[in-house]
């Protein structure tokens, strides 16, 4: 009966600690978080920017330097490769190199727009706009 209990627990154990950080650990290399809320409701916004067409809507995608662009245009970025590249490049914008930034990036036509998940002065919110290049930032959004 024992044996029986320990093997249950075992088992039921077995999903969570498959999807711990012991089975995925913390990179030490820039790049993507995992999908979180945040980057969801970032795409949500700007899926709901795109449908409006008052003053507001217009003026923040001016201050995000997004043109308008259909609604299956805005998709979350993936890509290790862009997420490295962005993570770097929203460091040197913000003047904050750090190696192991994670950022969530939010694709909206031509433009990825680059966030920090982790940076919460004051309950604001800090986004950068980058072409595909990732060179300069097109716009750096506190709000």
């Amino acid at each position: 009966m024992h044996n029986r209990l320990w093997i249950a627990g075992i088992l039921a154990a077995s999903p969570i600690l498959a999807l711990s950080p012991a089975a995925f650990p913390a990179s030490n290399e820039a790049g993507c978080v995992r999908t979180t809320a945040g980057a969801r409701h970032n795409q949500r916004l700007f899926t709901s920017l795109m449908r409006r067409k008052d003053a507001e809507a217009e003026h923040t995608l001016s201050v995000y330097q997004v043109e308008r662009v259909k609604a299956r245009d805005i998709k979350p970025v993936t890509n290790p490769v862009v997420c490295e590249r962005a993570a770097l490049a929203y460091g040197r914008a913000v003047r904050q190199h750090d190696p192991s930034r994670r950022v969530h990036i939010v694709r909206v036509g031509d433009r990825y727009i680059v966030v920090d998940p982790a940076f919460i002065p004051d309950d604001y919110h800090r986004a950068v706009t980058f072409d595909s290049t990732f060179v300069r930032p097109l716009a750096v959004v506190a709000e």
